[in-house]
């Protein structure tokens, strides 16, 4: 399976430790995100929880078509956001076919 550049970006930001992982953890998270990623595979009320928790916080929210969990190397990860403004732009700029943003909320 090839990797597109998407993945690849968001496996960087796991690697240099600029995400945070799950929903209740961004409920409760005192930094700041800027982009949002969850699994197609999420319930339809994490679902609703991201999304309104981007409305309030005008983050975006991309659904990825493949499983996060293999992306980001943790077993049944549904949601994941990137602390770092550099890499969430260029996540956004690189969405491929398996990727696509649900919300677009300005950055």
């Amino acid at each position: 399976m090839r990797r597109d550049k998407a993945e690849t970006l968001i496996g960087f930001a796991v690697k240099a430790a600029k995400t945070v992982f799950g929903a209740d953890t961004l409920e409760r998270a005192k930094t700041r995100y800027y982009v949002i990623i969850v699994c197609k595979t999420a319930s339809g009320n994490t679902l609703k929880k991201i999304t309104e928790i981007a409305a309030q916080k005008k983050t975006p929210v991309i659904v990825a078509e493949n499983e996060l969990q293999y992306t980001v190397g943790r077993k049944n990860c549904k949601v994941i956001a990137i602390t770092d403004r550099q890499m969430s732009e260029a996540i956004m700029d690189n969405l491929g076919e398996n990727y696509h943003l649900i919300n677009s909320e300005v950055m």
